[in-house]
């Protein structure tokens, strides 16, 4: 292979994301990982990917080690090993320099659990966030924002499952709501809390006046007032800006190799989990057995996803030792009381 300039290295770069794509991959960040990289070449002076040897991998390694957090580092690293593997396939080189490419170790990762009374005080605040605006436009994107909140509160939603929804995906006969296009390519059908169900049809209510005053999409179930799909950030700047008025914002922070997560929306996602846990710890129920259950609910492919979600809170921690001492005492009994011999 010879490449000679930096615009040869971004065409093969892009016929490789081509490549991706045709495969099927929905890997958003391959882009901005191989950019990064590029730009890297181009910094040390490198014209051709054939000039790239297993040294400069591991000077890249270092490089973004140095500023990066172990989890970016890993995903670029990732991206590296998945060109190059792509680049022997296609006889472009002769060997896979990247494949030994060690990763970081991860940091742990400690998310923020909402506990009941935050979870109560943010909603009682988006509540009389809505009676607090006479203008209509406002009044809905208010409604909107609430009614998406409690999705991702009671069901473990994620932030971009919930922007998605179509209202087609709701059943208010059946109580459910189907999910389409989600991370692992699958689609899934959830049952819905009735205080849920009751929010969700007060919203409608009010949705049918973008609909009809705005011409917003008729498909749409969270629609922005300008008849746009809901975004991520139209979600989570509102939430944060909700949670400094109540004092409850807490930003992410790094210790040694603990990094503590923001409370942002995906942290709703991880409580939820945690409270599914906490809720059949104290009915005694199998756990082990009700995980699968809770993977699929959460719409994962496989159940080692979900316990990425499940962490140790303080009532888990009371209820395990409860049922450890419920369990185990009785067969302590009699020890320390032998005869002497």
């Amino acid at each position: 292979m010879s490449i000679v300039s930096h615009t040869e290295v971004s065409a093969l770069l892009q016929r490789f994301l081509d490549w991706a794509h045709t495969m099927g991959w929905r890997y958003t960040m391959l882009p901005y990982n191989l950019a990064h990289f590029r730009h890297f070449l181009e910094q040390r002076g490198v014209g051709s990917l054939a000039e790239v040897d297993a040294g400069l991998l591991l000077a890249y390694r270092r490089a973004l080690a140095a500023t990066r957090s172990p989890a970016t580092v890993n995903g670029r690293l990732s991206a590296l090993r998945a060109l190059w593997r792509y680049l022997e396939r296609e006889g472009l080189v002769a060997n896979d320099i990247a494949r030994d490419l060690a990763s970081l170790c991860p940091d742990y990762f400690v998310p923020h659990l909402y506990g009941q009374a935050e979870l109560s005080h943010i909603d009682a605040a988006a509540r009389a966030a809505i009676g607090q605006t006479r203008k209509p436009a406002e009044r809905f994107s208010r409604q909107m924002r609430r009614a998406a909140f409690a999705l991702l509160r009671d069901c473990g939603l994620r932030v971009s499952e919930a922007c998605r929804l179509n209202v087609d995906d709701y059943d208010s006969v059946a109580r459910t709501l189907r999910i389409e296009r989600t991370k692992f390519f699958k689609t899934r059908v959830i049952p819905l809390p009735r205080t849920t169900c009751a929010l969700l049809e007060q919203y409608l209510e009010h949705r049918r006046w973008v609909v009809a005053q705005r011409r917003a999409p008729v498909e749409l179930f969270f629609p922005s007032v300008r008849g746009r799909r809901l975004t991520r950030g139209s979600l989570e700047a509102p939430f944060k800006h909700l949670l400094r008025e109540l004092n409850l914002y807490r930003p992410r922070r790094r210790e040694d190799r603990t990094v503590f997560g923001s409370t942002n929306l995906h942290a709703l996602r991880h409580s939820y989990a945690v409270r599914s846990l906490e809720r059949w710890q104290q009915q005694r129920r199998d756990v082990e057995r009700l995980l699968p259950l809770l993977s699929s609910y959460m719409g994962h492919a496989h159940v080692n996803y979900t316990k990425h979600y499940l962490h140790l809170s303080p009532l888990l921690s009371q209820l395990a030792s409860e049922r450890f001492g419920a369990m185990f005492l009785p067969l302590l009994d009699g020890y320390g009381t032998h005869d002497d011999e």
